[in-house]
């Protein structure tokens, strides 16, 4: 298989200077791309530029081409709409080369088209996209003109979808919502929404249970309530993490299957149009390939490394600071419960946390190091790439955000564990003594010393353990005040529902405000022509212009550009001409038109990573957390219900419209998300036997010696010590991971049902396939072998590693 044909279509494309004055010169009703150019300073030479580099090209691929000037003449945009008997052609190839790289038996019917009707949007954008960047060569990086190249909202689309769906005061159905995602923004889009849909729904019988297992709290007492909490965390941790996952599992399989998908294809092949390397023959394909050796993506990995250090330091930091922050908050305004000051503090301490971690700290770090690693890395293909991009989000993710939750849960709630942590910051930071006095070490009146905490490291010589000062440092602790419930609660709410409003807040003002400052300067022009002497405007309008011959019949060939002079002047000449006639309402009409695109151009693509990293930090605590506020389920059922509807709503207007593209699944997320149920299960062993001191509660010798009325989450090591408890952890955690696993391979991830109506179609295609044949008289194909000697006849392509992959599956499964 090989690439598309080169030549030019027999039918060529339509150019349109836009003016809004006659009904030829009138915005189409819908638009497919749109180019838009960086600012120039109106010369005749760069409108030649712009009409032998953009204009010219594309017309010559068969498009239908309109270019709006703006409104000071120094930037242009180019709009483009394709007939729909090109698209269908274009559409069609590429059905066919995506069938052949990972396509199955039930697809065929969907690849042999021959109605423009039966082209989806998605598929449409595609062949778009690819007759502008393979065809036309119309990229940043080979136009330096160019500032954005972006495929365009359909108005009629996206309104349907807000008003049959978002907008809707009833229940979302999300089947029909996902499908009609499917065709307008492609498949890897539509995946998100029904693996957030299956998601939420999964949490609806865990979110009831933690409600009623939270009401009954004050009628359970202390001992029963510690008790229960073991069998509500091994519900969650174990059961429900796993059971999940396997529900998405066949969910996934039963998409596939209505989609037409292969069942079993997670990861989709494209080439990474970023790929660089040098080339090589291949002796098996006689083929030249671009490599990259693996050694050279060595220092990009030493780096990450470094980085995630740096990160957990800044982390251990920033929770000593919150901790300290806190301390003062308990100390300073007595608990006046909900609506006091001290809860007031502690939300906004919450809002600072979000705005750190969600914002500073992902927005601006983790995710710009991530990409420009990733970048470094330079991976052969786009899911390559992904994988690689998934992983390192997930890692330092993982560290940025739980970092807090694992320091809280497991090293400051063990006795003495957060004094050491406390008087090494201070004597780091400050240049306290080893054994400095505070909090709970300290008068509250006198602020003396009443004792001392054990130094954190060994005391200078002639140094007494009984003998410290009150530090001078400002970090502080105090175990009393230490309450995993209240410190876990508000960082988590307050948190996501902070990034919910992010999300929508920020691009909602700054589309208010380019509209504003565009429409501003769009009158201040529009005045401009208006107060101007019309005849006198006219005459020096029609006195420069320099159309060529035939020049509105024929648009230059891209070839003939150096030489054909006279032609390339129509775009400069449109542009003095412009002024005539000036049409108050059409001119308006015009740059609406305009003002819409340019801020399409400036929102930010859409990118499956923020909402999957919010699905799966909101996972994550579920599994790994929920035993600590059995309420977590309902918080995260919640806020995803708002977040349903919010990110459709953020896709269809304050998103650029994405470009599509096939899927089998959610990718490298899926096995991420795997990770964090093995980790819920380690975590919720570690919250049994050591942080919570709910396994005390199975003793009667331990619990007569725990003060029940005024117990808080927390060990004692008067009944286990230590080592007891790692035993405990070791042992445990390795029968349940044995148990998930029994539990894992008795659910068929393909259900039966799916399994057999696949089997049949598969045979009814090569039963099908046979009888052709034997009507045809065809015999077997003859397998020929090429010299291991013969030189390719012409270069590499962007898709050629790919398709000779193809060509050998293909091979071993239909061959004899």
């Amino acid at each position: 298989m090989t690439d598309f044909p080169k030549e030019v279509p027999v039918t060529k494309g339509e150019y349109r200077f836009l003016t809004g004055r006659g009904e030829g010169e009138k915005p189409r009703s819908c638009y497919d791309f749109a180019v838009v150019t960086k600012r120039l300073k109106g010369l005749d030479s760069e409108k030649v530029a712009v009409q032998t580099t953009i204009v010219d090209p594309l017309v010559a691929q068969g498009l239908w081409v309109d270019v709006i000037e703006g409104t000071d003449s120094t930037y242009y945009i180019v709009l483009v709409r394709a007939p729909d008997a090109l698209v269908l052609h274009f559409a069609k190839d590429l059905k066919l080369q995506m069938w052949m790289r990972c396509g199955n038996a039930r697809e065929l019917d969907d690849i042999l088209v021959n109605d423009p009707s039966d082209v989806d949007p998605a598929d449409r954008i595609q062949a778009i996209e690819y007759i502008i960047r393979a065809r036309a060569n119309i990229t940043k990086k080979a136009v330096p003109l160019i500032r954005h190249v972006f495929p365009v909202q359909d108005e009629a689309e996206t309104s349907a979808l807000m008003r049959k769906y978002i907008r809707s005061c009833g229940r979302l159905d999300a089947e029909q919502f996902s499908a009609h995602v499917k065709t307008y923004f492609g498949e890897r889009v539509a995946y998100y929404f029904c693996f957030l849909d299956c998601y939420n729904q999964s949490l609806i019988p865990i979110a009831i249970v933690g409600v009623v297992f939270t009401l009954s709290r004050p009628y359970l007492g202390t001992a029963m309530y510690m008790q229960l909490l073991v069998v509500w965390g091994f519900f969650v941790s174990v059961i429900w993490s796993f059971w999940f996952l396997k529900r998405w599992r066949r969910h996934n399989s039963a998409l596939n299957f209505a989609w037409k998908n292969d069942l079993h294809t997670k990861f989709l092949l494209y080439p990474n149009p970023n790929f660089q390397g040098s080339e090589r023959y291949n002796p098996v394909t006689n083929k030249m390939e671009v490599v990259y050796a693996w050694w050279k993506r060595i220092p990009v990995y030493v780096f990450v490394t470094i980085f995630m250090v740096v990160q957990i330091a800044i982390m251990m930091l920033f929770i000593a600071a919150w901790i300290t922050t806190y301390e003062t908050f308990q100390i300073r305004f007595p608990d006046t419960g909900f609506g006091g000051v001290q809860w007031f503090c502690v939300l906004g301490g919450g809002i600072v946390f979000g705005l750190f971690v969600d914002v500073v700290q992902w927005e601006l770090v983790v995710k710009t190091m991530a990409h420009l690693c990733t970048q470094w890395e330079n991976w052969r293909t786009t899911e390559q790439f992904e994988r690689s991009l998934i992983r390192k989000l997930f890692f330092m993710d993982f560290l940025n955000i739980y970092t807090w939750f694992f320091l809280l849960a497991f090293v400051y709630v063990v006795p003495g564990a957060g004094d050491t942590i406390t008087n090494a910051l201070n004597s780091v930071l400050f240049q306290d003594e080893p054994n400095c006095c505070f909090g709970p070490y300290l008068d509250k009146w006198s602020k003396l010393c009443t004792s001392c905490p054990p130094p954190w490291h060994r005391l200078p010589h002639g140094g007494s353990l009984t003998q410290c000062n009150p530090c001078k440092g400002y970090v502080t602790f105090d175990m009393k005040h230490l309450n995993l419930e209240s410190l876990f609660v508000t960082p988590v709410v307050v948190a996501q529902l902070l990034n919910l409003l992010i999300q929508l807040l920020v691009p909602w003002a700054l589309r208010r405000r380019h509209v504003a400052l565009r429409k501003r300067t769009d009158q201040q022009a529009l005045a401009m022509l208006t107060t101007q002497d019309a005849r006198k405007r006219d005459a020096a309008i029609l006195g420069t212009l320099e159309y060529g011959e035939s020049t509105a019949a024929d648009i230059v060939e891209p070839t003939t550009v150096s030489t054909g002079v006279q032609k390339t002047t129509r775009l400069a000449s449109d542009s003095k001409a412009k002024g005539l006639q000036v049409n108050v309402q059409a001119w308006d009409a015009l740059h609406r038109v305009a003002r819409e695109v340019l801020f399409q151009g400036k929102q930010d693509q859409y990118d499956p990573y923020d909402d999957y990293h919010t699905a799966m930090v909101q996972y994550g605590f579920v599994v790994m957390f929920s035993m600590l506020w059995p309420l977590m389920p309902l918080c995260c059922f919640c806020i995803n219900a708002l977040k349903y509807r919010a990110d459709g709503y953020r896709l269809c207007t304050k998103m650029q419209r994405p470009l599509p593209q096939k899927a089998g699944g959610i990718g490298e997320w899926y096995t991420m998300f795997v990770i964090l149920a093995c980790m819920g299960v380690i975590v919720y062993t570690g919250l049994v036997f050591v942080s919570t001191g709910a396994v005390e509660f199975f003793v009667p010798q331990c619990v007569a010696k725990i003060k029940l009325d005024s117990f808080r989450f927390g060990p004692s090591f008067e009944c286990f010590d230590m080592s007891t408890r790692l035993v405990m952890i070791l042992v445990s955690e390795n029968v349940l991971f044995v148990g998930a696993w029994l539990f894992w391979n008795s659910w068929r991830s393909l259900p039966k049902s799916l399994e057999d109506r696949l089997g049949a179609a598969e045979a009814s295609f090569k039963w099908a396939l046979y009888t052709d044949r034997e009507k045809t008289g065809a015999t077997p194909a003859k397998h020929h072998t090429t010299p291991r000697s013969t030189k390719p006849l012409r270069g590499p392509t962007e898709a050629s590693p790919l398709i000779e992959k193809t060509h050998k599956d293909l091979a071993r499964k239909w061959d004899p």
